[in-house]
């Protein structure tokens, strides 16, 4: 197949530019795919998409021939990218503000990145505030707000209700990525929106259930899957401080041993529910973790579930993109993901594991 690419900058359509062709082939909306298939042409070199389930934004690198001059964009400029194959069409990749850009020499090379829209100083910049008797919703709703952005909010998670949070001259980035933490969320940048959603949970935020991909090994360049002890933990408890008693309290997430016991102290019984339900999420998503390299499939994004089949006994299944990167150059299309398996999970690694309590 032969790979293609649109690409905009601040609206304009500079494909061309890019990767010069001897004809161009209509995009359904305007503008034009230029086939990617011959990239020596132009002074493109590679371009590379890497879209992530949380906590990393994501990512577009732009890697340009630079013998003949080609000016340095302007940072904060707007780079919207598609990226698939002229014979299946292409997929949109997102919005991203070019955020720098590096020229070296010998061979003379620029390479620009940009970051997901919504990543700016604004948002990165520190700020103080309480939230009292607030749903994740609500906190998350407002801060998207003032950064002008909007908000897609996972409704298990949103409805979350926060007995008090400080945000002490911290950014709202990683005030975000703390409170997902808490309540068992991946918080992310996309599109100029803030989205916050259940993590490893197999359901996109608007609550819809998130698309499953069958992957094989025929036409997979490269794989690998490693198993890890981590997963072995039944349950998670974790205490909160029950003010009418005047007494430590403890709630738990699953049953049996070993069990996982977190340290910190939380205010309400909610809060602590919602810590233990995420712990126990998460040290079943790294029971199992598996990449792989294969002919670009732009359709696949983090997220979206996996099934695995004829790899290897121990290690087909099912597991969630963590992330998926894109990469366009002189050898064509391809896409590498790595995932990991489901939070929901409940199979034994190894018939069960041994061992006591554990703590973070």
């Amino acid at each position: 197949m032969t790979p293609a690419a649109r690409i905009l900058l601040d609206g304009r359509d500079i494909t061309a530019n890019l990767i010069p062709a001897p004809f161009g082939l209509p995009l359904e909306g305007g503008g034009h795919v230029i086939p990617g298939g011959v990239l020596g042409g132009g002074p493109l070199l590679s371009l590379t998409v890497q879209d992530n389930e949380g906590k990393k934004s994501d990512s577009c690198e732009l890697e340009i021939d630079n013998r003949e001059y080609i000016p340095a964009p302007g940072k904060g400029s707007k780079l919207q990218v598609s990226l698939g194959f002229i014979e299946t069409g292409v997929n949109y990749m997102g919005t991203f503000l070019i955020d720098s850009w590096t020229k070296k020499g010998r061979p003379k090379i620029m390479t620009v990145t940009a970051k997901a829209a919504g990543l700016t100083t604004e948002i990165k910049s520190p700020k103080s505030r309480s939230y009292h008797e607030k749903s994740v919703d609500d906190i998350v709703q407002y801060i998207a707000g003032r950064n002008g952005l909007s908000a897609i909010v996972n409704g298990q998670v949103g409805g979350i209700k926060i007995d008090h949070i400080d945000q002490s001259s911290e950014s709202d980035l990683n005030f975000l990525t703390r409170l997902a933490g808490r309540v068992g969320a991946n918080f992310k940048l996309a599109d100029e929106k803030v989205i916050f959603n259940k993590a490893g949970s197999g359901v996109l935020p608007s609550g819809g259930a998130a698309p499953v991909f069958m992957l094989t090994e025929i036409g997979v360049t490269d794989w690998d899957c490693t198993g890890s002890t981590r997963g072995d933990y039944k349950s998670v408890e974790a205490a909160w401080h029950n003010i009418k008693k005047g007494e430590r309290e403890w709630v738990k997430e699953g049953d049996g041993k070993p069990v996982f016991r977190s340290r910190k102290l939380f205010k309400t019984k909610e809060e602590a529910e919602a810590q233990a339900k995420a712990t126990k999420g998460a040290l079943a998503r790294g029971k199992k973790v598996f990449a792989a390299n294969f002919l670009g499939r732009t359709e696949m994004f983090a997220g979206a579930g996996i099934t695995a089949v004829g790899f290897d006994p121990d290690c087909d299944g099912s597991y969630t993109i963590k992330s998926a990167t894109h990469r366009l150059n002189d050898q064509g299309l391809t896409t590498r993901i790595s995932c990991e398996t489901s939070g929901e999970g409940s199979d034994d690694f190894w018939g069960g594991g041994s061992g006591g309590e554990g703590g973070e």
